[in-house]
């Protein structure tokens, strides 16, 4: 009996990995007509493959077992290298005025110390003190296109400060929510903090998805798939996150028609 129980324990992870291995084949096939002219990156998945200079971005196929394609930034074109350097100046300034904040801090700090004979504390640097403009640059140069598929629950928590925008029946999805790329405070100390564009795609056999305010800048997710007693690709979940424009245009152009065929 142990020996016929782990037999059916590695044929469903056989059947897993090729459902899985199918599901991203075919969601790399519908992402096509976005970004067949992107090249792939080479090994490294940090330089486009060949050194193209020209296109604007490139693209990480996914690893054996991974559910994520990436597309990213190419850092060898002029006007992607002149957008990080204008965020890098930006950068380096904050840091600058935080380091003139945290020295004045010091000398106040010890002058403090010689007249009380009390110690004091001092803030030091944080990433933090770049301010949003990294933040913005890492979002404006990537987008991350998540795959789930097959799972009773789907969750979702969104940190933002956008309202989120739902559409039922596009292009044969149960809906689609998006929430655009926005900036808030965070914390005691108000914190400013920046938010990714993100659009979540829903298809298959689920009841309309649920969004529900947590907090001020905080949403959550959910969706119930409907229980489905056959094998192969019942409901699939993508998200899509990073670039605004670049988000709105690979959910416009994906063939969701190449995925609800493989869901009959």
């Amino acid at each position: 009996m142990k020996i016929i129980a782990a037999l059916l324990g590695l044929l469903f992870v056989v059947q897993q990995d090729s459902l899985e291995h199918q599901v991203m084949l075919r969601m790399k096939a519908a992402l096509a007509p976005g970004i067949h002219e992107f090249p792939e990156t080479d090994d490294s998945g940090a330089m486009p493959r060949g050194g193209n200079t020209e296109a604007l971005w490139m693209v990480r196929p996914p690893e054996a077992g991974e559910r994520t394609i990436e597309v990213l930034a190419n850092p060898l074109n002029e006007v992607n290298q002149l957008k990080a350097t204008r965020a890098m100046a930006l950068i380096e300034r904050n840091i600058e005025a935080a380091q003139r904040r945290a020295a004045a801090q010091y000398d106040r700090a010890v002058a403090e110390a010689k007249r009380t004979g009390k110690s004091q504390d001092v803030d030091g640097i944080t990433l933090g003190d770049e301010g949003i403009e990294g933040a913005k640059i890492d979002a404006e140069s990537h987008v991350t296109i998540d795959v789930a598929f097959n799972e009773p629950l789907y969750r979702f928590a969104v940190a933002t400060a956008s309202q989120p925008a739902l559409t039922t029946g596009y292009a044969g999805t149960v809906a689609m929510i998006s929430f655009a790329s926005s900036t808030y405070k965070e914390g005691p100390a108000n914190t400013e903090r920046f938010a990714e564009a993100e659009t979540l795609v829903f298809l298959g056999g689920m009841a309309a998805p649920q969004v529900t305010k947590r907090a001020d800048n905080s949403y959550e997710v959910l969706a119930t798939a409907t229980p489905i007693d056959r094998p192969g690709l019942n409901t699939l979940v993508i998200r899509y996150k990073g670039n605004e424009a670049l988000v709105k245009d690979l959910v416009s152009k994906t063939a969701w028609g190449l995925m609800l065929e493989l869901m009959k």
